[in-house]
């Protein structure tokens, strides 16, 4: 059964949160869907300064962070 999975952008001094979500089967789908999305940000040049450790979060719809991805 699929369940609602949210990537939240967590940087030093930032956060952003994606309050749409995806559907995924799994948690490890959720997680190459994250990492489709650090892909895409690095091939058009959005990908902030590595230096400031951003990180994408992806939890569920209470907020509990089931993975934590580096964009580097």
């Amino acid at each position: 059964m699929a369940e609602r999975y949210y990537f939240r952008l967590r940087g030093p001094s930032e956060v952003v949160e994606d309050t749409e979500g995806v559907l995924a089967t799994s948690i490890d789908v959720a997680v190459a869907e994250a990492t489709q999305i650090i892909a895409e940000m690095q091939m058009r040049s959005e990908l902030p300064d590595p230096d400031e450790c951003w990180r994408i979060e992806i939890h569920n719809a209470d907020g509990v962070v089931l993975r934590s991805l580096q964009l580097y």
